[in-house]
């Protein structure tokens, strides 16, 4: 259940040796160790705990018994942000903090607005700014980008308007200078980000963290260091880590019943919640099992509400970066908010800018979609680069690393893109055992590099997707002849019976899907406006809004192309379903004509050519001549 949060990412090796990493763990263990037997006896036993553990770490030697599910985590190259050779400049009290922290520690900071994980206060954000500017050696940290106060409501007309957080003034990022394509805006040194490693190498969650997924590794660092507030030399950057108490991680039944039903991710929604539950309740049972090994005095801090709040955050602001293959917190960067990926497009492309930018006609502001952050081997910094030609003013969003879908940055965030410019869903297809077909379909799906079972294609709200449909088309062929008529690079009709049987099944699979919500879109736009309503309602509100668009898209697609098929299957083919007006009317319109008619026939008899017509032709059966 863990795999849930590493949404479909691969896993690589540690490549580090394991020969320097023992000596970095040895120069570790003797520095903390000194340092801890000048404090009380609480943190002595802490030390000596923690150090008997860290001399342990030798990958052959530890086993996990903490953990139901067995998962690989990933990790960097050696010259990546997760593989530093140069040691980072650590607190030598950081074992006493951390013993300490669980009765006598300052609480860290609430979240300032609840539902927007993102949401960071204006003097919090320009605190961590001057931190990493003057402490962490960050360069460009105000270069490109101001900070100010945010225009309005830093949620627009969706905000929570039944909150009463609203004297905290936010943050809002904009560009102070004009930049080109490919310009770098934000820049952010390695030495300043955290990463799995930092969280394998912290002397309090390290014997903890074994063959756990990366993001849950992250979330152990980040609950330990919050617990130790003021005392973590991380704290200008935790302060800006707000919790999200709308997130699905902390859904109720009832929420799911009202919030998500019909919607693509109640499902998945619940195994997440689920898994974070069974995460911590094996941390805890391990803990409990070896009281010896995890004192229980010094994972205090390790509470279930302190666990979600610290996952919740990771999943929204753990920043995925390609070329460093891993997860990493990137202090300031990870405050920008996220927006959805527009569709692959040429810059030479005319619809380039409309995807990159963004005008409020009502504020006359623009935003720009930037690209998404990525660690650079040159100058061993994380760095956020611009995509297009953008003016000074220009407010700044960060696209998104994932390309999730609406539905899935809910999940991650409890909010959604509005203007999302790529947005889609998966919908399934597959073969039914049943057909003759069966086993010739399915070689020809697997040459093709398709699944008969559990494939699946986006669907997205402007435009029918063609591998989609040719599969549903294959599917539905009854004729062996015409399997080598579909064609999945083109759309392209095999029959127009085949057409229309596989089209109607698409629109039923609509029609389901709509179903499937207690509300229609009129009344979701009715509940957005309410003032009466909780930013957790008006979110789930926005989040069905936008899946019934796509699904409408889809039915109008569906619609269009059905238009041009004039007919409906028989066993005798396409035939006109209005074959049978049509018939009622050509002979109500024949009577007038009759007489007529008749006429002309005797005219012919009499003159012998209705004979001559009928010549050749079998005679019926009885009658004369």
């Amino acid at each position: 259940n863990t795999a849930l949060f590493l949404r479909s990412r691969g896993h690589v090796a540690r490549t580090k040796s394991c020969s320097s990493r023992e000596r970095e763990w040895e120069r570790r263990r003797n520095t903390m160790f000194c340092a801890a037997t000048a404090v009380s006896s609480l943190a002595n036993a802490c030390a000596s705990s923690s150090s008997s553990k860290i001399n342990s770490t030798n990958p052959t030697s530890r086993k996990n018994a903490t953990t139901t599910t067995t998962t690989t985590t990933r990790c960097a190259s050696s010259n990546s942000v997760a593989s530093r050779a140069a040691p980072r400049r650590r607190r030598t009290t950081v074992i006493a903090e951390a013993a300490a922290a669980a009765a006598a520690a300052e609480a860290p900071s609430q979240p300032i607005v609840p539902g927007k994980t993102t949401s960071v206060s204006l003097e919090d954000a320009r605190e961590l700014a001057a931190w990493l500017r003057h402490e962490r050696n960050a360069k460009m940290v105000g270069e490109f980008i101001t900070i100010q106060p945010t225009s309005g409501n830093p949620h627009g007309d969706r905000g929570d308007k039944t909150s009463t957080a609203t004297t905290t003034e936010f943050a809002e990022f904009t560009l102070s200078k004009n930049v080109e394509s490919g310009d770098v805006i934000l820049s952010i040194p390695q030495e300043s980000c955290v990463t799995a490693v930092d969280a394998k190498e912290h002397p309090i969650v390290s014997p903890l963290i074994e063959e756990k997924p990366e993001l849950v590794q992250l979330a152990l660092w980040l609950c330990c260091e919050r617990a130790k507030a003021k005392g973590s030399e991380w704290w200008p950057y935790l302060k800006t880590l707000n919790g999200n108490p709308n997130s699905v991680l902390r859904f109720t039944e009832k929420d799911f019943k009202e919030l998500l039903k019909g919607t693509t991710i109640d499902k998945e929604a619940r195994q997440r919640r689920d898994s974070a539950k069974e995460e911590y309740e094996a941390l805890r049972a391990a803990i409990a099992e070896h009281p010896d090994k995890y004192p229980l005095d010094v994972y205090a801090f390790l509470t279930e509400n302190a666990f979600i709040d610290a996952l919740d955050i990771v999943c929204a602001r753990a920043q995925w970066l390609n070329t460093a293959n891993c997860y990493a917190m990137v202090p300031l960067m990870d405050a920008i908010p996220i927006c959805g990926a527009p569709p692959p497009v040429s810059p030479e492309d005319p619809s380039f800018t409309q995807f990159y930018e963004i005008r409020d006609i009502r504020t006359g502001l623009t935003s720009v979609r930037c690209g998404y952050a990525d660690y650079d081997v040159e100058s061993a910094s994380v760095n956020l680069c611009a995509n297009t030609r953008a003016s000074a003013g220009s407010k700044i969003l960060q696209i998104d690393h994932s390309v999730r879908n609406n539905s899935e940055l809910y999940l991650s965030f409890g909010d959604v893109d509005d203007q999302h410019p790529g947005d889609y869903e998966y919908w399934p297809a597959e073969l039914s055992e049943s057909d003759p077909l069966y086993t010739a379909k399915k070689s020809v799906l697997e040459a093709q590099g398709f699944s008969d079972k559990g494939q699946t294609f986006p669907v997205y709200k402007d435009r029918m997707p063609r591998e989609f449909l040719s599969y549903l088309r294959f599917a539905r062929v009854t004729n062996s002849e015409e399997l080598f008529a579909v064609s999945f690079t083109e759309d392209k009709i095999i029959s127009p019976m085949n057409e229309y049987e596989t089209l109607q099944l698409l629109m039923a699979d609509c029609r389901d899907r709509m179903s499937a919500y207690d509300t229609n879109e009129e009344d979701e736009l009715l509940l957005q406006k309410r003032d009466d309503v909780s930013l957790k309602i008006r979110n789930a509100s926005r989040l069905r809004q936008t899946e019934k668009e796509l699904v409408g898209g889809m039915m109008n697609a569906v619609r269009r192309r059905l238009a041009p098929i004039r007919g409906i299957p028989t066993k005798q083919g396409m035939e006109d379903p209005n074959a049978d007006l049509l018939e009622m009317i050509e002979f109500f319109e024949s009577i007038p004509n009759a007489p007529k008619k008749a006429f002309e026939n005797f005219q012919k008899w009499a003159r012998g050519e209705l004979e001559d017509e009928n010549y050749g032709k079998k005679s019926g059966g009885g009658g004369c001549g």
